[in-house]
């Protein structure tokens, strides 16, 4: 045989081959489903920001702190300095003399914060204003270590 008839028979082979390979191989790994944003995986939370929930609500995480401008407000604070945001306001609390006691008692700390977005004009213009039902403390420290 020539090299003419010894290359056909190699292609075809090869050919085969990786045809062969290509069916068998297994199919890429279904993407499991993101985890509710209420049920948080052990250990991880979301960053500092606003973001809208599946019923509607929204949830600020950030550092609660008294804002002296404007006459005054509380905010909740985000941001990073690697993102050139540090300090930028995720939500101003639009209710708070609502929750004038649970704000003083949580000042400086990180908070998670659920309400829904103020409808209508305000007066205040340092961010998105929300109507907060609930404010939590947020710590990054877990228990007792075993």
């Amino acid at each position: 045989m020539d090299a003419k008839g010894t290359l056909i028979p190699v292609a075809l082979a090869l050919s085969l081959f990786l045809t062969g390979c290509a069916t068998a191989a297994p199919g890429p790994e279904p993407t499991p489903e993101p985890a509710p944003i209420s049920e948080p995986a052990a250990g991880l939370r979301l960053a500092p920001g606003l973001y809208d929930q599946a019923d509607g609500t929204v949830l600020a995480i950030g550092t609660l702190e008294y804002q002296d401008l404007e006459g005054g407000f509380w905010a909740v604070i985000g941001g990073t300095e690697s993102e050139g945001n540090l300090g930028e306001i995720v939500a101003v609390i639009a209710n708070a003399q609502d929750f004038a006691a649970e704000l003083e008692a949580l000042e400086g700390a990180t908070v998670d914060v659920t309400g829904t977005r103020l409808e209508g004009a305000s007066i205040r213009m340092a961010g998105p204003e929300i109507e907060i039902s609930t404010i939590e403390e947020i710590s990054d420290t877990g228990g007792i270590a075993e």
